[in-house]
């Protein structure tokens, strides 16, 4: 049966229009773009002769690998060539097939490495781009790779771009060239932005209640099968193992991006064969993943916004299938995100947690970790880098590290103490010079405005001078000068400058005479004081100044100036030429460009490198360099068919 999506974009992307597809999780998006692009390779009658035709670039590895099986199913008629080019995997075996592909699906960084390290890849023949989870991909996670990627592709090709929460930055769209793109937001008029079929609840839960909720939770609900969501690698590694140690009574496993690649590979498959199971993961899992029959998505740590919210809950309640969503939330965490949320027309009823059906496994942790150190080492790690990931959020209305209950954190995960973190202590000691200052300004401007009774009489005094002169003032008043005294006075006279006594070293303090250059103060301290003699006659040394009187200082040199030095002399500079015994040119470095041998230039800028020159030439050198790259893949195709037929005519033999 055809959905609404594949109904609205497939029609679009045959007539060869650039389309941007926005539905909601679980409704055939991958076919929406699988079969026009079938299509479209298909009329144009596409051989293996003509290389790269389609492009597909998914975020995750898991994700590519899914669109490539459904391309399995779906092309199995025909006799394009499909290839999977995924991190993780040998580079070299890759390289040799991955110019006789069709129709690539790929990981960013992983393309983005052939196109720099494989020589004969390219894409100049290509026809379709397909970027499946577009608003990630073009995210600032991405940013980098996607514009070199660009950069590598022709500007004459159609763009697909799909996922479930779609982008309109104008930049984004931008950066890929569309022309007159075609917008289908499938459900932008829907009461809800997540699938009816979708039941979501949160709870409010405090932090160390969270490993004895989600324990408990699991207790409750065998035979469901359900993904468990975490905000960092390293607390999936910690409470897989705890709760493997802990047996709750089904099948554990855990997906995260610091797994091998076949290991992530074959967790993915042993996850889609069982019934029942529970998969703990990071957000590595939140996108396109198509697991069948989950019963349950429970977000333990709270997502980074509500858009990431839409994609972990998307991993059950698949195309009219029924399913239910958890949301784990702390007191701090409330209010902001459910804000959030219902601006996303993201309906979330709240609910209680039965506290008669909650078990405490807290003394279990803690013997755990008393027998096992490398456990107790990953409780620490796990312990930091949750923090660290509430630290680094962006939206400091929701996440705040500082509201977090440490210490009662640690002893949830099994720790005795809390470990040390470096990052959180400079963050508090950040604020609280931050509030001294403020503290400290305030208290200035409080000095500053308020003035004493006698302060106001001495004010009128002063400026009673300005009419009167000769007036003496009272000796009462005479002695020091007052802050306000000192406010009035002229700006144009110039201040003393403070005198500053330098501490002599105590070798010298030793032998010098103490009567000389002391103040009169420090005489009455003692009344008794010891003379020191100098008995052996020496006399300290005189301390050398620091900056010689009239020596001029030169000047720091720096590249650039030495390269217009360079170029006012007319060097030629890192150039060499090998001739032979005749007079003939063998060898030249650098190599002479074929756009300046074949027109002159009109006159060199003594000034400096005129760069709209430079760019012409580079422009049209750029010329010859392509055309020399395809006559250098045409010669290797060549050479390989040619043995490719001689093989053959002599096996026939």
């Amino acid at each position: 049966m055809v959905t609404e999506i594949q109904k609205q974009t497939i029609g679009l992307a045959l007539q060869g229009k650039d389309v941007l597809g926005a539905a909601k999780t679980g409704s055939g998006k991958t076919l929406a773009f699988i079969v026009p692009a079938l299509e479209i390779l298909y009329r144009q009658q596409w051989t293996a002769m003509d290389e790269l035709g389609v492009l597909i670039i998914s975020p995750t590895r898991e994700l590519a690998y899914q669109t490539f099986e459904v391309l399995r199913k779906v092309g199995k008629n025909h006799e394009f060539s499909a290839g999977l080019i995924i991190g993780g995997k040998d580079l070299k075996q890759e390289s040799g097939k991955i110019h006789n592909m069709n129709i690539l699906i790929c990981t960013p960084g992983r393309l983005l490495q052939h196109m720099d390290e494989t020589s004969y890849f390219h894409a100049s023949n290509l026809q379709v781009l397909i970027l499946d989870e577009a608003d990630r991909i073009l995210d600032m996670g991405f940013a980098d790779t996607m514009n070199a990627i660009i950069e590598n592709l022709p500007k004459k090709r159609q763009t697909l771009l799909f996922s479930a929460t779609q982008t309109k930055s104008v930049k984004d769209l931008a950066r890929l060239s569309l022309k007159d793109p075609e917008y289908i937001w499938v459900h932008e008029k829907a009461k809800f932005s997540t699938p009816a079929t979708l039941e979501q609840n949160y709870i409010v839960c405090e932090l160390y209640q969270k490993v004895n909720m989600l324990y408990s939770f699991l207790r409750s609900h065998l035979n469901k099968k359900s993904i468990v969501f975490f905000a960092s690698c390293k607390e999936v590694q910690y409470l897989f193992r705890v709760f493997c140690r802990l047996r709750p009574g089904l099948p554990i496993l855990a997906l995260h991006g610091k797994q091998q690649q076949m290991k992530r590979m074959e967790v993915y498959q042993d996850f889609l064969r069982k019934k029942s199971a529970v998969l703990f993961a990071t957000d590595l899992a939140a996108r396109g993943l198509d697991f069948p029959a989950v019963n349950w998505v429970i977000q333990v740590d709270c997502p980074e916004d509500a858009n990431t919210y839409i994609h972990r809950v998307g991993r059950t309640a698949r195309y009219k299938e029924g399913g239910e969503a958890l949301l784990v939330l702390l007191p701090s965490e409330e209010n902001g995100m459910i804000q959030q949320l219902s601006q996303k027309k993201v309906p979330v009823s709240n609910i209680k947690i039965n506290p008669e059906k909650l078990l405490d496994v807290q003394k279990k942790l803690q013997s755990l970790l008393a027998q096992d150190q490398d456990l107790k080492e990953r409780a620490q790690r796990c312990f930091v880098s949750y923090l660290r990931s509430v630290y680094l959020m962006k939206n400091k209305e929701v996440f705040d590290v500082l509201k977090l209950p440490i210490a009662e954190y640690a002893l949830s995960l099994g720790l005795a103490v809390a470990p040390r973190v470096r990052f959180l202590q400079k963050v508090q000691k950040k604020l609280h010079t931050e509030e001294l200052e403020k503290g400290g300004k305030e208290q200035a401007e409080d000095t500053q405005f308020s003035l004493s009774d006698e302060e106001l009489e001495k004010c009128r005094r002063i400026f009673s001078r300005t009419g009167m002169l000769g007036e003496k003032e009272p000796e009462g008043l005479s002695g020091k000068s007052s802050p306000v005294e000192e406010a009035l006075q002229s700006p144009s006279e110039p201040e003393e400058p403070a005198i500053v006594h330098e501490s002599k070293p105590e070798s010298l303090n030793f032998f010098e005479d103490d009567d000389d250059g002391g103040d009169d103060d420090d005489a009455f301290k003692d009344v008794l004081t010891v003379k020191r003699r100098n008995v052996f006659g020496l006399e300290p040394e005189e301390k050398a100044p620091l900056i010689k009187p009239n020596v001029k200082l030169k000047k720091k040199i720096t590249k650039t100036k030495e390269a217009k030095k360079v170029l006012k002399r007319n060097f030629k500079v890192n150039t060499k030429i090998v001739f032979t015994d005749d007079g003939e040119l063998i060898q030249q470095w650098p190599p002479a460009q074929k756009s300046i041998l074949e027109k002159e230039e009109d006159g060199d800028d003594c000034n400096g490198i005129n760069l709209d020159k430079a760019k012409e030439r580079l422009q049209e050198e750029d010329k010859f360099d392509k055309e020399e790259y395809r006559k250098k893949i045409k010669e290797k195709h060549r050479v390989k068919l040619s043995i490719q037929y001689y093989f053959l005519f002599w096996s026939d033999a």
